[in-house]
């Protein structure tokens, strides 16, 4: 059968499977993989660049070894020991590494030993006589053929070196594999014709001289293979060889085997297919052939041929000889055998033969699959036709992700390994774990596979234990299973003595010494019962259980049997016949006794259960052949309706079956179950039917605000003493309990009504009006319970009051005693017209909803008609008192404003008349037949929006009021076109806005209102026929911003009511910029008829009715003649009054520019100032702008009038500076808002190079290692063997380190151990605390499920000790107890997959994109200060423009890579960016460091080196300013000193320190070196102090200029976060949802399960309600403990350099991440810091995500002991053997040692006085 299914986990799969686990590769992968132990090495290539990839069983990477480019992988073996990985490469060397670490190479790298220009090398491993390892190395080129062995433990140096030199064709050959077997090593190669087609395969053999000094003699062998259709290696190329074990006949001898796989093409029109085979050779048949086949020796090294025939050897390995060589011709030497498997559909890619516990394993590769075969011997397969199975033969077929190239396979390994064209993928050799039962896994077809009876499981025969002993491994064979077929008895009472007998298929399993075999029972719970059992015959056993069933304490048992070995106690032959065991006297209830399938009966008076055979009175039974039950015989209190009014006296009758008639001693009583607690009421037996409880009023009372409420009851028997029995109820036994008076009801009917589906007994007390029970009327004469005995009805309100003549209105008549049902209501009319009563509107007694009819007869003139109402209640014989009336009204309409509006609709409309508001109101309105949807109505008045309808026309205006329609002939609204422009002039605006834009078309006054939108922003329009005139809108809050009008063209449209025009192309120009007054002379005064000229940019962009000039507020006339792109003049008004005015230039009426100022000497004569002043642009002057603007703005014109009224010089000049300050400061201001908005413009595509899934992750030691030891170097002492003190012998010590490990692992002594010393606060530090929580953890890595018990006893110790202080939430928030830093610990152990696998990526490319956001921008090298920066801790406050330099790297491979670099980079930041470019996400340890580097600028042929200091540094007092590029002025030499002229871009190299050329000093150097060093961010010397962009404010002096920020306040920076933020945000949210589990698809980590299941255990136990406790809880021992410090420290988890300014960030990331885990809200204010406001948006998001992550967790099922054993076991079987325990013992020893009193008495008090004395021994056998 074949079938396709998806392999996961265990899913049972056959037929045609997808493969396992697969991991993709960069490059693309080589045909070789070998495998060691639990590693997976693969080679790949790219881009001429090999790389050797060393994996974990499980495919995941490990560390990679990356070549040099051109030097790429050919072949990889492994030592003979596996401690070693040989790589043979293509530059002719073989390079060895230690195969468990691939970091470097060993020393002695064998050059030179394989011939150049060929890929197909062999490379075979051998272990050397006497100890040691080697390798054998085959090659050729064509011309050159070379073996040799070399020895990697010492030194053989053996080569059959250039032996071979001709050009003969058999020297042109693909050496494909070899194997050592016996004193040979043997290679497979493939002879090539001159044209590299294949023309014949050989095995070559040659000698083992580990101990001599060359290859003495070297053999070869001619194979061929026949088939049924051709012999096919004269034309094939070989697939693959391998060496195996194999009888070659059934029933022969085991002995050595070359398996070949080979493929040719097709081979003529006749076989147009593909022909693959494979073909088994006896290596003793070829050692045979070539021991016979040998002649003579020579003395000498000779040629392959002399005179075209071969030299032979006679001594095969005589060591004696000096080298010679034989070639066997075909006829001397040829192997020719059949064919092992043929198949001639497909093309063979790769075949691979193994022997595996005695079978044969066939896999065989084509296209994208691999065919599995397995058989018993290593005879033909016959497969003739496609993947078929035949049988003898089982066979499977793996789906692989590519075509397959090379497939691998060790012994001892559960899987073969398969290389694709882009991944190497995993597939298991067998699935016997797919199959549950001994059925499924005996019956199928893969011998491999076999069901293993004592431990139940199905799996390869030799991993069952003793499995070669009858009837343990079973297969083949169904009949073997063993199986329960019969139990008897099937039930019985386990107080008596019962043997059960049991009957199995086939005898158990034959035992082994020692052994046997036991019953289990099991109880479904999981827990298992031991019961022995005795033969009766081979297959039927007894056994007395009823002992140990009822020691389980259980009225009730149900087992199931099983047999388990005494050795193992695994259950199976697990029955499927349920045997019962009942206890009879444990069992309180009739119906639960009775139950019991006919084992127990009833003592009805004692009301106990016993066994049928014990005798009690009354005793009542069931017989269940008699179809009879519980129910026919029990007494049994049964359901029903019960009533009782809580305010009278009154009995409950309950209803009962087979009730026992009283007895004397014995009485009944009921009780009733209140919230406040059970009321007890007296009964009295009636019959077995029926009993009689006795109430009393008032003993119940109904809660305040309630009418009625329901209670249980329940019957009880007793006799006061001795038996309280509550009679079996037929299910919840409800009683409805009320009181009439709760009933909040004014008249008759309304009482009555309460009666209608609830059964109350309620009537309306005359006396009282009132709504009571007949036991509370004073005069039961006066209660109604009738309805027809009702007062008459009265009315007493009607709404609406007024409606039209249409009807169609709803009324609603409210009055009182108006029915008690609908059917009450006999009729209703208006003015005499019925109205129809709509019975779901009818509320009983009190109000009545009916429709009105049509009044035809219409009031003449539309005058109101008023119209009486009447109620006719049945059984009334007159209608109800009323006086109440109902106006009909005629509504009119009379006009409609506007008459008109565009087919789009969106148009605004009133429609005037009268009663427009009367009845249920305004249903509809039409305009011409289209929809107007209603917004208001008044009596008076419609107001609506008109629809859009297809074409134009005139219509009639309908009102639609209930039934009647308003129309009026004159009325009506005409649909026109739609408003349609044709032209825009000018058709151009500027960022600015405020340009007059005129558009012309038709119809453009049709709509109420026009609306210009260019970019998302609106202006308003003026409106003709004809034209509109739109003033455009500024296009955003920074419009003189640089980078909104990078894109020059824009989308407009304008909105006419609902008619959107279509999207229009509109020009953005730059905004216009003035900056200043011409300046001719100062002092030089002008007169009146000169005109001024105003400097600018883009004068022209706007036109020059556009621009308007004032000089202190008066028009200055621009002369059109001189207007450029760069200037325009205007002639000054004329001023009496002598004094300074304001030059203002306003474009649009949006953009103001303040140019500088006149200062007027008389009427007439000014001066220009404005070179005094500096330039301001005011965006947004006249039609709005920022508050800062407005209150400038207002300031200066405050100030002008001011200096209008003062004459004083002196005040002048200090207003005028005053100006002068205030504009600086504005400037300032709107450079930095320019910045700001558009870095917020910035696209994300800026972030690059985070893509790459090469991750630089830590192994877990070292993950270890940083997080529990933060500040530790990577030597800990963990890490290295233990170091006793002086005078301790190493064995001596050891020996009680293992004493000190066995007391630990007693769970006393160590609590103890941890809470005495935490009792010593001023001695047990806080450090001590930490570092004994960490040293602990790694001595019970072995032991992490007694960990977690500690752990959480500590934990419960800690919370309850919380519990009893005022604020239980600040419990985990902190490090300060051993618990705490445990669990942190304890995380880290269990999480460490789930960070590789889930937040590895996210949190690495966070850390990408921070980085590369931060060197996007200037950084200060000092103090870490970042203009890009995300904390307002690390935020460069400076104005200071970004110059980015565009350079080239050289690298040593003479590529080149283009950088981008700042001009303010120091050299330091220059050559940390180059290596990150060179070597992206290379390990930061595996990088040149900065030190050892230095940077040269490259100009024609010499290099000069560059450095942060030399002596062209610039120098201020004691300080020095680091050189940064901009320093080297690099952009002058990239135009004059550039080594190629056409490359605008300086070139740099990195060289290696001291290995550059001597430096000299030249006309074009920029300075002598005199330092070659790199500057610590620490903290210099008094007498060399540095500074990079900032220098501190206690050295400011002529340098403070440069870094001023233009006297801004530092919060007018903050705006830069927001533009780092927004850039980086969406890494954060990634991050955020890996950590929290978003989507929930992605897998829960069990540890945050079993931790999240303890918190809220602990809080259900200590009585705590408060869910905002626990959910802090969980955010602190998890988010706080854990996440913030893997997210703020990514250098634990990555090989990287992390500065302080990634740690800022990563810390405000971290914040936000707190807060969105907080339950209670934050509230934000202007104080808040930054770090907090930067995220308070995206927090509120967060916090549903965290608590939906909560409850997701609380949902799933609680973890069971097994399961919480197991993860630990998946989570950490990669973190064993990575810490010297016995390091981490003795520093935990020290505690010991140190506190030893306080230890020692501790236990003692404890009562564990012995372990005491075993601790104090330790102390003094460890101590100094």
């Amino acid at each position: 059968m074949e079938h396709r299914c998806r392999w996961l986990g265990f899913i049972f799969c056959f037929g045609i499977c997808t493969a396992q686990l697969s991991l993709n590769l960069t490059g693309q992968p080589n045909d070789m993989v070998v495998i060691a132990s639990s590693n997976v090495f693969v080679s790949t290539s790219a881009s001429g660049s090999g790389r050797v990839y060393r994996l974990n069983g499980s495919l995941v990477q490990q560390e990679v070894v990356q070549f040099p480019s051109g030097t790429t992988v050919l072949r990889m073996a492994l030592s003979s020991d596996q401690s070693k990985l040989i790589v043979s490469v293509s530059n002719g060397s073989c390079i060895v590494y230690n195969a468990s670490n691939l970091d470097k190479p060993l020393a002695g790298t064998f050059k030179n030993v394989q011939a150049v220009g060929n890929n197909k090398v062999a490379l075979v491993s051998a272990p050397i006589s006497g100890g040691g390892n080697s390798f054998y190395v085959g090659s050729s080129n064509g011309t050159v053929n070379l073996i040799g062995q070399y020895g990697l433990d010492r030194n053989l140096g053996r080569t059959s070196g250039n032996l071979f030199s001709v050009t003969a064709n058999p020297f042109n050959r693909d050496w494909y594999g070899g194997f050592v077997a016996g004193s040979y090593a043997y290679f497979v190669v493939m002879d090539l014709s001159a044209t590299s087609a294949p023309i014949g395969v050989r095995v070559v053999r040659v000698c083992d001289n580990s101990n001599g000094t060359s290859i003495s003699a070297m053999y070869e062998v001619y194979l061929d293979c026949l088939s049924s259709y051709d012999s096919i290696f004269s034309n094939a190329r070989i697939t693959g060889a391998s060496l195996v074990s194999y009888p070659m006949s059934p029933g022969g001898p085991y002995e050595d085997t070359i398996v070949i796989g080979m493929v040719s093409p097709p081979f003529n029109a006749q076989v147009p297919t593909y022909r693959s085979r494979v073909c088994a050779y006896s290596l003793s048949q070829i050692n045979a052939i070539i021991d016979n086949s040998s002649s003579n020796c020579s003395s000498q090294p000779l040629p392959w041929l002399i005179n075209q025939r071969p030299v032979v050897c006679s001594t095969p390995c005589n060591l004696s000889s000096p080298g010679a060589i034989e070639a066997l011709t075909i006829s001397q030497a040829s192997f020719i055998v059949a064919a092992l498997a043929q198949n001639t559909s497909f093309e063979l890619s790769y075949s691979l033969v193994f022997n595996i516990e005695g079978l044969t394993v066939l896999f065989l590769a084509s296209t994208n699959k691999v065919d599995q075969l397995g058989k018993s011997t290593l005879q033909a397969f016959n497969i003739t036709g496609g993947s078929v199975p035949i049988p003898g033969i089982w066979f499977s077929t793996w789906l692989m992700p590519g075509p397959v190239t090379r497939l691998t396979w060790t012994s001892g390994q559960n899987f073969v390994y398969a290389i694709t064209n882009t991944s190497v993928v995993q597939v298991p050799i067998e699935l016997c774990s797919n199959f549950t039962d001994c059925q499924s896994c005996a019956a199928n077809v893969n011998p491999l596979c076999g069901w293993c009876t004592v431990e139940q499981k199905c799996s390869r025969r030799s991993l069952c234990q003793n499995s070669s002993v009858s009837g343990r491994w079973v297969q083949g064979s169904t009949s073997q299973c063993i199986s329960i077929t019969s139990v008897a008895p099937t039930k019985f009472i386990s107080e008596m003595p019962t043997n059960i007998n049991v009957t199995v298929t086939s005898g158990l399993p034959s035992p082994l010494t020692g052994e046997s075999f036991m019953c289990l029972l099991s109880t479904g719970s999981g827990k298992y019962i031991t019961v022995p059992f005795s033969n009766i015959s081979q297959n039927a056993f007894t056994a007395n259980i009823s002992g140990a069933i009822s020691q389980q304490n259980v009225p009730k048992l149900v087992v199931t049997f099983s047999f388990a070995s005494s050795l193992l106690s695994i259950p199976f032959t697990i029955s499927s016949i349920n045997v019962t065991a009942y206890n009879c006297m444990l069992f309180t209830s009739c119906s639960s006794c009775l139950q019991s399938d006919g084992v127990c009966r009833w003592c009805n008076v004692e009301k106990r259960c016993t066994a049928v055979t014990s005798s009690c009175s009354n005793a009542i039974s069931v017989n269940p052949a008699s179809n009879q039950t519980y129910l026919d015989v029990c007494p049994t209190l049964l359901n029903g309706t019960y009533l009782l009014p809580v305010s009278v006296s009154r009995p409950l009758v309950l209803n009962t079956k087979n009730l026992l008639q009283l007895i004397s001693g014995y009485s009944y009583i009921c009780n009733v179950t209140l919230p406040k607690g059970p009321i007890v009421l007296p009964a009295t037996y009636i019959s077995n039917t029926s009993i009689r409880c006795m109430y009393t009023a008032a003993q119940i009372s109904i809660p305040v605000g309630t009418t009625s409420m329901v209670a249980n009851v329940s019957l009880i028997w007793t006799n006061n003493s001795t038996v309280m029995y509550q009679i079996d109820p037929l299910g919840v036994i409800q009683v409805s309990l009320y009181s009439c008076s709760k009933f909040s009801v004014s008249s008759c009917t309304s009482c009555l009504a309460i009666n209608i589906g609830t059964g109350y007994d309620c009537g309306w007390c005359d006396g009282t009006s009132s709504c009571v029970e007949l036991e509370t009327c004073t005069f039961p004469s006066n209660l109604t319970n009738q309805s027809n005995l009702c007062p008459s009805p009265v009315l007493n309100s009607v709404s609406p009051s007024s409606g039209p003549f249409g009807g169609g209105t709803r009324l609603t008549i409210t009055g009182t005693n108006l029915g008690v049902t609908v059917g009450d209501i006999f009729n209703v009319t208006v003015g005499g017209l019925n109205c129809s009563v709509q019975s779901d509107e009818y509320i009983a007694g009190t109000q009545i909803v009916c429709m009105t009819g049509n009044y035809s007869n219409r009031s003449s003139g539309g005058t109101p008609v008023n119209l009486a109402i009447q109620v006719y209640i049945s059984g009334s014989l007159a209608a109800a008192q009323s006086n109440l009336t109902y106006i009909l009204v005629n509504p009119s309409i009379s006009s409609v404003f506007p008459k008109s509006g565009p087919i789009a609709g969106g148009t605004n409309v009133t429609i005037e008349g009268t009663f427009l508001n009367v009845g249920n109101g305004v249903k509809k309105v039409l305009l011409n037949g289209a929809m107007c949807k209603i917004s208001q109505i008044s009596l008076y008045q419609i107001a609506c929006t008109s629809s859009a309808l297809y074409v134009a026309g005139v219509g009639m205006v309908t009102v639609y009021i209930d039934n009647d329609v308003a129309i009026d002939n004159q009325v009506t609204f005409e649909y026109t076109s739609n408003p349609n422009y044709t032209s825009v002039f000018p058709a151009r605006t500027i960022p600015a806005g405020g340009i007059l834009l005129t558009f012309t078309g038709t119809y453009l006054n049709v709509s109420q209102k026009a609306l210009l939108i260019i970019n998302g922003m609106m202006a308003p329009c003026n409106q003709t026929f004809t034209t509109l005139k739109c003033y455009a809108p500024s296009l955003s809050s920074d419009p003189t911003g640089p980078n909104v009008y990078l894109f020059p063209d824009f989308n407009y449209t304008i909105v006419m009511d609902g008619a959107p025009g279509p999207p229009q192309k509109i020009e953005v120009v730059p905004n216009p910029k003035f900056t200043s007054i011409n300046l001719v002379d100062q002092n030089q005064i002008i007169g009146s008829v000169r005109s001024i000229s105003i400097m600018g940019t883009n004068v022209r962009n706007v036109e020059l009715t556009e621009i308007n000039v004032a000089v202190g507020g008066e028009k200055c006339a621009i002369n059109p003649d001189l207007v450029t792109t760069s200037a325009l003049s205007c002639i000054p008004p004329n001023f009496i009054a002598a004094d300074v005015y304001n030059v203002t230039v306003l474009v649009g009426m949006n953009l103001l520019h303040n140019v500088g100022f006149l200062k007027y000497i008389s009427s007439g004569e000014y001066r220009i100032l404005n070179a005094v002043f500096p330039v301001a642009a005011v965006a947004g002057g006249v039609g709005g702008g920022g508050a800062l603007v407005v209150v400038v703005l207002v300031v200066i014109v405050t100030i002008s009038v001011m200096v209008h009224g003062r004459s004083s010089k002196r005040k002048n000049a200090q207003v005028t500076s005053l100006l002068m300050q205030m504009e600086s400061m504005e400037n300032a201001m709107a450079e930095e808002c320019k910045r700001a908005f558009a870095e917020l413009q910035i696209d994300l595509h800026d972030v690059a190079n985070v893509e790459d899934k090469n991750y630089p992750f830590w192994d877990f030691r070292t993950f270890a290692i940083r997080f529990l030891f933060p500040t530790a170097s990577d030597d800990h002492i963990v890490l290295k063997p233990v170091q006793f003190h002086t005078g301790l012998e190493e064995k001596s010590g050891l020996k009680q380190l293992q004493k000190f490990n066995h007391l630990l692992l007693d769970k006393e002594f160590l609590l103890t151990m941890i809470r005495t010393l935490e009792a010593q606060p001023g001695y047990f530090t806080l450090q001590d605390r930490c570092n004994f929580a960490s040293m602990l953890i790694i001595v019970l890595q072995h032991e992490l499920p007694y960990a977690t018990d500690i752990l959480t006893s500590l934990l419960s110790d800690l919370l309850q000790h919380s519990a009893s202080k005022s604020n239980p939430k600040l419990l985990l928030r902190r490090t300060e107890s051993v618990a705490e830093k445990l669990l942190g610990n304890w995380l880290c152990f269990l999480l460490f997959p789930f960070i590789l696998d889930h937040i590895g990526e996210p949190l690495f490319t966070l850390f990408r994109a921070i980085k590369n956001q931060l060197e996007k921008g200037p950084v200060d090298a000092i103090t870490g200060e970042a203009r890009n920066s995300l904390s307002e801790d690390k935020l460069l406050r400076l104005q200071l423009d970004v110059n980015v330099v565009e350079a080239i790297v050289d690298t040593e491979n003479n590529d080149v890579i283009p950088i981008k670099l700042l001009a303010s980079d120091t050299i330091t930041q220059t050559k940390e960016k180059i290596l990150d470019a060179l070597f992206k996400n290379c390990p930061a340890s595996k990088r040149p460091q900065l030190t050892d580097v230095d940077l040269q600028l490259k100009r024609g042929n010499a290099a000069i080196s560059l450095c942060d200091q030399d002596e062209s540094s610039e120098r201020d007092g004691n300080w020095t300013k680091l050189n940064t590029l901009g320093h080297y002025k690099l952009d002058q030499m990239s135009e004059l000193h550039l080594r190629n002229p056409k490359s605008p871009q300086p070139h740099f190299s990195l060289v290696p320190r001291h290995e550059y050329p001597v430096r000299t000093t030249s006309s074009d150097t920029i300075g002598t070196v005199i330092c070659n060093m790199t500057v610590p961010s620490s903290e210099m010397s008094e007498s060399c102090r540095v500074y990079h962009l900032i220098k501190p404010e206690s050295a400011q002096s002529s340098l403070e200029g440069e870094q001023s920020h233009g006297n801004l306040v530092p919060e007018a920076f903050l705006t830069r976060l927001l533009a780092t933020k927004r850039i980086i945000q969406p890494f954060v949210d990634d991050l955020f949802n890996a950590v929290f589990c978003i989507p929930r698809r992605k897998p829960l980590p069990k540890a945050v399960k079993y931790l999240f299941d303890f918190l809220d255990l602990q809080a259900a136990d200590m009585g705590i309600t408060d869910p905002e406790v626990v959910h802090t809880w969980k955010t602190n021992s998890l988010t706080l403990h854990f996440w913030v410090n893997v997210i703020v420290n990514p250098d634990f988890v990555f090989d990287i350099y992390k500065s302080t300014t990634v740690h800022s960030c990563l810390s405000v990331i971290s914040r936000a991440y707190i807060d969105a885990c907080s339950t209670s809200d934050i509230n934000y204010s202007k104080d808040t810091s930054s770090s907090k406001l930067l995220y308070v948006n995206e927090v509120k998001g967060y916090k549903s995500h965290v608590q939906q992550y909560y409850n997701t967790i609380q949902s799933e099922p609680k973890m069971e002991k097994g399961e919480l054993e197991d993860y630990i076991k998946e989570s950490t079987h990669t973190t064993h053997q990575h810490f010297v325990t016995e390091s981490a013992l003795y520093e935990l020893a020290k505690y010991g040692i140190k506190y030893s009193a306080q230890l020692s008495a501790a236990l003692d008090e404890n009562g564990l006085t012995d372990t005491a004395q075993t601790f104090k021994d330790i102390v003094k056998g460890l101590s100094p």
